[in-house]
């Protein structure tokens, strides 16, 4: 039971700076000309076109939004539902694929979360908290050589006075001994 609360205190603060991050994006994600929704029958207006982008993004946002404050709250099961929805919208979103993996992680759904982190990943590889999420989804999953690739990818990519990256460094000490791998 411990195990599972100290796990909330590390996925909720880095999900609060994904969500301010991903909330940025987002907004500007939306605000891009250009985004399409998925329109059926040949004779939809302009007119038409016009309010599906406008309904869907909106509707993607606060979904988007919902999504985080649920997983800010600990409501992991809410924020699966929300982020679904935004991930309906816009599949290939990395923010949403980050959220949604760490509240299934939450969830106690490690290797759905895994899933979700590497196919952030292969969004947008420069994502760092991706691989921070890929690492305890895989220690979880008890690959631990996959989890100690994934930490390596985040101390690699992370700011210098990234607030998790001790803890980061802390996991790859304890996977490399683990393993008996040493990096270079």
């Amino acid at each position: 039971m411990k195990r599972r609360i100290d796990k909330r205190r590390s996925v909720i603060p880095l999900a609060v700076i994904i969500t301010l991050v991903g909330g940025a994006l987002l907004s500007v994600y939306l605000s891009r000309d250009g985004v399409e929704p998925v329109i059926t029958g040949a004779d939809a207006s302009a007119g038409a076109h016009e309010f599906l982008d406008d309904e869907q993004a909106r509707r993607a946002h606060q979904s988007f939004q919902q999504g985080v404050a649920m997983l800010q709250a600990g409501e992991f099961d809410y924020a699966i539902a929300a982020l679904h929805e935004v991930l309906a919208i816009y599949p290939v979103l990395p923010e949403a694929h980050i959220n949604m993996g760490y509240a299934l992680l939450g969830a106690g759904e490690p290797a759905a979360a895994a899933d979700f982190f590497n196919s952030a990943t292969d969004l947008r590889p420069s994502l760092h908290n991706a691989y921070y999420g890929l690492a305890l989804a895989e220690r979880e999953n008890g690959n631990d050589k996959a989890a100690l690739a994934a930490m390596q990818a985040y101390a690699h990519l992370a700011a210098e006075d990234e607030r998790h990256l001790p803890r980061a460094k802390e996991i790859i000490w304890e996977l490399q001994a683990k393993t008996g791998e040493v990096s270079p």
